[in-house]
């Protein structure tokens, strides 16, 4: 019997996709997903990770949905899209309904971003920006220029817990 047929009749079996191997043994009991090492996330999509991570974990937020990363708590229910764009974060606490735009510090004073910000006004409530703690100062003065600083906060992704 070759090595295939072995780990067949004890439950085990190997799948290989582009990204990793899938592996499934026990009969099914143990499954298992082994990222090749060349494969790696956004800087964009670990950060999104943590602080949506955080928000459930540390401050109790139940009711988020979350665009890019999947967790089994997420509620799918609560709408990311405004107009034709897709926010990262939109989130319930205190009654409040809060919308979020993450931005690496390479995003913050892209044209791109100054677009995308003026799209979300139109749409959105309670707009925050997330952008790292070293960004918050010149995102602020970007929203001044475009003069939307009364209508868009600015906040950090890097809480505490890090």
């Amino acid at each position: 019997m070759n090595e295939n047929a072995i780990d067949a009749a004890m439950g085990n079996y190997t799948i290989t996709t582009p990204y990793g191997m899938l592996r499934v043994m026990n009969k099914g009991r143990v499954i298992q997903f082994e990222l090749y090492d060349d494969i790696h996330q956004s800087h964009h999509n670990l950060v999104l990770y943590r602080y949506v991570k955080w928000l459930h974990d540390v401050k109790g937020v139940d009711r988020i949905n979350c665009d890019h990363v999947n967790f089994p708590w997420l509620n799918r229910t609560l709408q990311l899209r405004r107009g034709s764009r897709k926010l990262d974060i939109v989130y319930e606490y205190k009654g409040r309904t809060l919308e979020c735009e993450l931005k690496t510090e390479r995003e913050v004073g892209l044209d791109t971003t100054a677009r995308q910000i003026q799209d979300y006004v139109k749409k959105c409530k309670n707009l925050i920006i997330l952008v790292p703690l070293s960004e918050t100062e010149n995102m602020k003065d970007i929203l001044k220029l475009l003069a939307l600083d009364t209508r868009v906060k600015v906040d950090t992704y890097e809480v505490e817990t890090w």
